[in-house]
């Protein structure tokens, strides 16, 4: 079968489109034929920086056609479906009462993923693809809408009239955050690196948007909190923006991380953290039930993702190089 992968760590000129073993379905297992993948910051990480066997093929976000299927289940060959990239160990003590996973595995990650014409998968990972959603658009909302979900909804709670700081609203998690803080009735305050990108996010309904770049975040927060800070930062950049992200919160205030693409290291004064007592919440993907309500709320369109632009998966360096860059708004997808 066709493929992108890479067999040792590097910038986007590792990537190698050509033949690779197509996988064979195991037991409790489904082939599923590509049909759209989408393109997220961790495939770039781990070109970077994977302990995964190498050569390794990435992509979390899958939407497909059942090929074959090896068990048990509700789907037959001909289904249309969609993948959930969060996929239980199975042997963790909350995986055996029946809660979710501690150690969850990531599709594309801790296995190969949809950068490929055909993938396997868990049978227990497939859902019905929305008749109402094109496959690029299936393929534009797993990881982000999930881990969105998860981080605001599950972990920071917030609810109406909240108000939430979203840093890197421009991108496929960003304006996942976007729509479910909308979807749940909160105030959103977006960042962007330029004032043309901020034009771009004020079209999706935000409530306003500071330009990092020109801006003194901190600053502009209080103004338009008169003073008392937000009650909800959504970070996935970690080193850069950490002390701002903790300095706009108001007392007993929420930061929520799920991602560090600037760095993983970063210092804090303890003494705020109890004086003002904040709460940070870390996040990773999400559960099976969530997942279910993040595809019941895209299949009735309240949920919408946003496709930046489509690849074919030939073109998979010059799709990852535009996510480095910073020039998309929305998700990037491949379509296979």
């Amino acid at each position: 079968m066709k493929a992108v992968f890479f067999e040792k760590l590097g910038g986007a000129d590792v990537l190698q489109y050509g033949e690779f073993p197509q996988p064979k379905a195991q037991s409790g297992e489904t082939l599923v034929r590509v049909k759209a993948c989408g393109v997220n910051h961790l495939d770039i990480w781990l070109r970077h920086r994977t302990n995964t066997p190498l050569p390794h093929i990435p992509g979390s976000d899958v939407a497909g056609v059942v090929e074959k299927i090896n068990g048990q289940g509700e789907f037959h060959v001909g289904d249309e479906v969609v993948i959930n990239p969060a996929i239980p160990c199975g042997r963790c003590a909350r995986c055996q009462k029946g809660q979710p996973c501690e150690l969850v595995r990531i599709f594309g990650a801790a296995t190969h993923g949809g950068y490929a014409e055909y993938v396997v998968v868990p049978i227990t990972q497939l859902h019905p693809k929305p008749k109402n959603l094109s496959f690029t658009e299936a393929a534009a909302f797993p990881l982000t809408f999930l881990t969105a979900w998860h981080m605001l909804v599950s972990r920071a709670q917030l609810v109406r009239g909240e108000s939430v700081f979203i840093w890197g609203a421009s991108g496929g998690l960003g304006m996942a955050a976007i729509q479910i803080a909308q979807h749940l009735g909160g105030r959103i305050i977006a960042a962007a690196k330029s004032q043309d990108m901020a034009k771009k996010i004020r079209k999706h309904g935000v409530d306003d948007v500071i330009v990092y770049t020109e801006e003194d975040v901190v600053g502009r927060v209080n103004s338009l909190t008169s003073g008392y800070g937000v009650d909800v930062v959504f970070e996935s950049i970690g080193q850069k923006t950490w002390n701002q992200s903790l300095a706009m919160l108001r007392p007993y205030g929420r930061a929520v991380i799920a991602g560090t693409t600037s760095g993983n290291e970063a210092t804090m004064d303890l003494s705020d953290l109890y004086v003002r007592q904040l709460s940070i919440f870390g996040a990773r993907m999400g559960t099976k039930s969530e997942f279910e309500d993040v595809l019941k709320l895209v299949g009735e369109r309240k949920l919408q993702p946003k496709v930046d632009s489509v690849f074919s998966l030939s073109d998979t360096a010059k799709a990852q190089e535009r996510m480095e860059k910073g020039e998309h708004v929305g998700k990037i997808v491949l379509e296979i």
